[in-house]
């Protein structure tokens, strides 16, 4: 399906003419209300965000050169990064996969046909097929516990076929930059997420100490905001550094980088060797 980026990400916001087009069935995109209760924002910054993680995990993948992949988005919450995968292969062989029974509801509102599955905090997911060629995950292993983090790391790296890819996002540098900010800002922060700020102000240890266990290569996690299914015994805020992940993981290790458009995480890539 020949679709430019540009027209892609602007279809996003006209599902009709997505389908009159292209014959590609696109939802309506969820409430501000929604989206905020997801990530914190909404709109087009939110969705361009998500593109550009979109857009970094198919040219690096080579998404395009796979016919009709099969794709998994771990914790992909209402689907905001699944639906751009929709130009790229069957919805059918788009697994979305959740622990949590609210992101499950939305997911059957705009998740476009794309097969969902509801799982437990651990591995396995399942009905998840084997050989899949990629396994993507935005934001979530930015807030598990090392043991967690290990278990699913471990997990989705076993069921992608040989080449295959994981691409995750975890806090990084952005996030340490912007805890110092918060530390040093005074006016009222967003009305959303004021109890969140407090709680992380309170409760994380200084963004020096942070960074200095970062730049030392050790996994951190901080047990705070965990809520529902997502227990704070393995859910809160975490910083994976390259160092950590090239000891643990280190035949699989393609890359980590900063440097990806709109995206405020630090986004590692893994792929099983061929």
């Amino acid at each position: 399906m020949k679709i430019n980026d540009d027209e892609w990400f602007e279809l996003q916001f006209r599902p009709e003419e997505a389908f009159k087009k292209y014959g590609v069935k696109l939802p309506a995109l969820p409430s501000d209300e929604i989206q905020i209760g997801f990530t914190g924002s909404s709109g087009l910054f939110n969705m361009r965000q998500a593109f550009s993680f979109y857009k970094y995990v198919c040219s690096v993948c080579q998404i395009s050169n796979i016919r009709e992949p099969l794709i998994l988005d771990f914790g992909g919450g209402w689907g905001r990064i699944s639906r751009f995968f929709l130009r790229d292969t069957k919805p059918e062989s788009i697994f979305i996969a959740e622990t949590r029974e609210y992101a499950i509801d939305c997911l059957r509102k705009y998740a476009a046909g794309c097969s969902i599955i509801h799982n437990q905090p651990r591995p396995p997911i399942p009905g998840l097929p084997g050989q899949l060629d990629l396994a993507c995950a935005y934001s979530v292993f930015s807030h598990l516990s090392e043991e967690y983090f290990q278990a699913w790391v471990n997990y989705l790296l076993s069921v992608l076929r040989p080449g295959g890819y994981l691409v995750f996002t975890t806090r990084g540098q952005f996030f340490i930059n912007h805890l110092e900010h918060l530390h040093s800002k005074t006016e009222k922060p967003h009305e959303v997420l004021e109890e969140y700020v407090r709680r992380m102000l309170e409760e994380l240890p200084s963004p020096e100490e942070i960074r200095r266990h970062y730049l030392n290569g050790e996994f951190q996690f901080y047990p705070i905001g965990g809520a529902g299914e997502c227990t704070a015994d393995f859910f809160g805020e975490t910083f994976i550094p390259k160092r950590y992940i090239e000891q643990n993981f280190g035949p699989f290790f393609v890359d980590l980088t900063d440097d990806v458009q709109y995206v405020d995480q630090s986004v590692v890539v893994l792929r099983k060797p061929a």
